[in-house]
């Protein structure tokens, strides 16, 4: 199995929005990609553990760009010019689905039933990659009908408005016109954000809500300057419920620190499973997300026999292993 016949198996079963995010069942990531009127970036990996071969040592040679150097060493971008994101998504052996926020690594996740038992051990890594003209205007993933991995296939028009997410240009002039005050600042994502109207939304917390819109501008902004970064972590250990920040490693095995916020979970679906943010322990640069048991649970409930999963238990991790500014969908440096 080459990766994009894995990709092709990643489908999302959360809400597809309309505005209000709330209309039923989604279809597989590069169908609704596909499909102009469904907008909302999900997926949904049917069996990790059969993506397991998954091959991903091309995607390995390229060098990431350091997150600590990144603002300075990437001019401001023109409007169509293109942001890649790669992306390694590292989960158990078992069915798993999320919803995430349009080209953001955010979201929700869920373990679940599939055609394999679930099994809480690693499975071999995912690598994903999408580009996303600076301007919103237009999305690219990999054509996984050619051999040529520059090969990519493109989708005009405002998907970014569709997913109810900020495009990279409009992230980036909200991170630059933040100010250094962290209530003032939050004031400004809060005015300037596309807030979550997922179905779940109105049981979270407040702290859980405005969590969800800084991660979101955060992950879709790529040039942040460093004092920017810094207002940003300010805001987030501010927040009512904030848990302790601890001292990890992401995907790219890099230093990290993660931190993330308590609040509301329940045991169904997308609410058992909260999210904290991987951010570098002396710039504050963003490098991914993490999702986090905010309840014991079964996977597929206790009937099913499927493993326990303790609170607190990380399931998943997304982690950005390198964010570049290329002049044509296909480029990767």
């Amino acid at each position: 199995m080459d990766e994009m016949t894995a990709v092709r198996q990643l489908r999302a079963d959360a809400p597809v929005p309309d505005r209000a995010r709330l209309t039923p069942a989604r279809q597989r990531l590069l169908d609704e990609i596909a499909r102009p009127q469904r907008r909302r970036g999900g997926w949904k990996l049917a069996a990790v553990g059969a993506a397991a071969a998954v091959t991903a040592a091309a995607l390995l040679s390229a060098l990431p760009l350091r997150q600590e150097n990144a603002a300075s060493a990437m001019p401001t971008p023109r409007p169509h010019q293109w942001v890649h994101q790669k992306v390694r998504w590292d989960t158990w052996q078992c069915g798993t689905g999320a919803s995430t926020y349009g080209f953001s690594e955010a979201g929700s996740f869920n373990l679940g039933p599939s055609s394999q038992p679930c099994v809480a051990k690693p499975a071999k890594p995912l690598y994903q990659n999408k580009w996303i003209r600076y301007d919103g205007g237009a999305l690219a993933t990999p054509d996984e009908s050619s051999e040529d991995p520059d090969d990519v296939d493109v989708w005009n028009g405002r998907y970014q408005g569709g997913w109810e997410m900020l495009p990279p240009l409009s992230s980036d002039a909200l991170m630059a016109d933040l100010p250094d005050d962290p209530d003032a600042a939050l004031t400004m994502i809060r005015r300037r954000s596309i807030p979550s109207r997922l179905v779940s939304t109105p049981r979270l917390t407040q702290a859980q809500r405005d969590f969800a819109e800084i991660v979101e501008v955060l992950s879709g902004s790529p040039v942040i300057a460093p004092e920017k970064a810094r207002t940003i972590y300010r805001i987030i250990t501010g927040l009512g419920g904030v848990t302790q920040p601890i001292e990890v490693t992401d995907g790219a095995g890099r230093a990290a620190i993660a931190i993330g916020i308590d609040g509301n979970f329940r045991d169904y679906s997308y609410e058992r499973n909260g999210v904290q943010v991987l951010l570098d322990p002396e710039t504050y640069a963003y490098q991914g997300v993490r999702y986090v048991a905010g309840i014991g649970y079964y996977v597929g409930g206790k009937a099913s026999g499927g493993p326990f999963v303790a609170r607190g238990t990380v399931i998943a991790t997304a982690t950005r292993v390198s964010t570049d500014i290329v002049d044509k969908a296909g480029r990767r440096r």
